[in-house]
């Protein structure tokens, strides 16, 4: 979504004409200039700040459109998303006609996930101007959402056409590529995301990989996004020591440990720390790309990261048990989409009671609590309690017979070391997991459940329930020494 305060033309109506309106005592402090410094912290990131000036002005002029869509702005990313949508419905009562309000009502509703009601909306902002093109934009997010690429990239291209210096319309339209399989070409297209404000740029004065041969050069690989991708990407670095390249990776602390045990990796130094000589630098998440990856290959690959041989976690058996199962359920608070992509725990207690099946958590965070919560201490054994850096977690998993997850890091770590890894996904998953099916080409261990009703998981659990049936009658049981 690309909505800010105070930069859609509202109608002549809106904005303050003739005297100033006096405020707070002072008759210089015109309504105008209020608003003007309302948006500028808006625009600062102080939300709570914005949000309380935009409701005194409102009690001034309580129809004022621009008001209450820049206040449905703020509170839509302060995460008060029923206020939101009420505040863009009350901004195109007031000015029905402007085609950026009917756009940020559709993307209050998109943050709701009422999403074919936000599309109707998006559309009616390209119908009134055909030449808006954050209303192409922001219509081809919730196409792409609803699953509907084809119109989505026809979307993204037509907001292109209008302005095609728009840089976060190219990296969504990457994005999409990338969902509909279109890997190479894909890949290609996302490295505009390093032209982001957001793309952290790394100060380095040794000059960027650019595909050229690297036989005899030390090359730094770093983190760019998250945990997820180093999982994911540092696969590449298996290529550039087959190239003939000294591969140095900085990473988070946590998964330090875990990549010193890669034989394709020289050296691995986490972030904080000293960073040694180098020739290169790339960007984990530009590998694929810059290695001009075989994508079709990738399925036949071996695992490429694997536990310590050594580690205090042991995982225990059950006579009758057949399956050793991971869980993990909830996102970490305050990550993108953490609410979609978590499933309540109830989802996940209703498999236990069956003799066959062990369970054990890797659940982190907060939401450990849940077993206790519930009363499913006797059920559930909770190994995320003693699990603190991913080398850890190998070990763990590496003695399961199945991993069970949200979309989340342990999830990309299992596929990696070639575990049967079972990928919860939201109706809307990332890309990294594509659109529909039930795999990815980075992992061949890796299968998808995913959701057929936005929201929804109890679909996705009578479909896990009947493959954990037909897993039970494959598996024979394990002695218990």
């Amino acid at each position: 979504m690309n909505d800010a305060p105070h930069i859609h033309p509202t109608k002549r109506e809106s904005a303050a004409s003739g005297a100033p309106t006096p405020l707070f005592g002072k008759a210089a402090d015109s309504f105008v200039q209020q608003l003007r410094l309302a948006s500028q912290a808006h625009r600062a990131g102080r939300l709570d700040e914005a949000i309380s000036s935009y409701l005194r002005l409102l009690a001034v002029r309580p129809d004022h459109a621009e008001l209450h869509n820049n206040l449905g702005v703020a509170l839509r990313l302060a995460g008060k998303l029923e206020a939101s949508v009420s505040h863009h419905r009350l901004s195109l009562a007031a000015d029905p006609g402007n085609p950026a309000l009917h756009s940020n009502l559709g993307n209050a509703l998109r943050a709701v996930h009422r999403l074919d009601e936000a599309v109707k909306h998006h559309y009616r902002s390209i119908a009134l101007s055909r030449d808006y093109a954050e209303g192409f934009f922001n219509l081809a997010l919730c196409l792409r959402d609803l699953g509907r690429l084809d119109e989505a990239i026809g979307c993204f291209s037509r907001a292109l056409t209008i302005h095609p210096d728009n840089r976060r319309a190219r990296v969504e339209f990457a994005i999409t590529l990338l969902m509909r399989g279109e890997l190479a070409v894909g890949f290609d297209a996302y490295e505009i995301r390093k032209r982001l404000p957001e793309t952290p740029t790394p100060d380095f004065v040794q000059p960027a990989w650019a595909g050229e041969p690297v036989q005899g050069k030390r090359i730094l690989l770093y983190p760019e996004q998250g945990l997820s991708d180093v999982l994911l990407f540092v696969r590449f670095a298996r290529e550039l020591k087959r190239r003939g390249a000294t591969v140095v990776v900085l990473c988070q602390a946590l998964l330090k440990d875990l990549l010193r045990s890669a034989d394709y990796i020289d050296e691995v130094v986490a972030e904080g720390e000293k960073v040694p000589e180098f020739d290169l630098h790339a960007s984990l998440v530009s590998l694929p790309h810059l290695c001009r990856a075989d994508f079709v290959a990738l399925a036949a690959e071996p695992p490429y990261l694997r536990a310590p041989e050594e580690s205090r976690i042991k995982l225990g058996r059950l006579e009758r048990a057949k399956l050793r199962i991971g869980i993990y359920w909830a996102a970490m608070p305050g990550q993108a989409q953490d609410h979609q992509r978590s499933v309540p725990f109830e989802h996940f207690l209703a498999l236990s009671g069956d003799p066959e099946l062990l369970f054990f958590s890797l659940q982190g965070g907060v939401h450990q609590k849940d077993i206790q919560a519930f009363g499913a201490g006797g059920l559930v054994h909770d190994v995320g309690r003693g699990i603190f850096d991913f080398a850890e977690a190998a070990t763990a998993l590496s003695q399961l017979d199945l991993l069970i997850s949200i979309d989340a890091p342990v999830a990309h770590l299992a596929a990696a070391m070639g575990v049967k890894t079972w990928v919860l996904l939201p109706s809307t998953a990332d890309w990294r997991w594509q659109l529909g099916g039930t795999a990815a080409p980075w992992y061949p261990s890796a299968r998808h459940f995913r959701q057929i009703v936005p929201g929804t998981w109890h679909d996705v659990f009578t479909d896990l329930r009947r493959e954990l049936d037909v897993l039970k009658k494959c598996t024979i049981t394990p002695s218990s020494s």
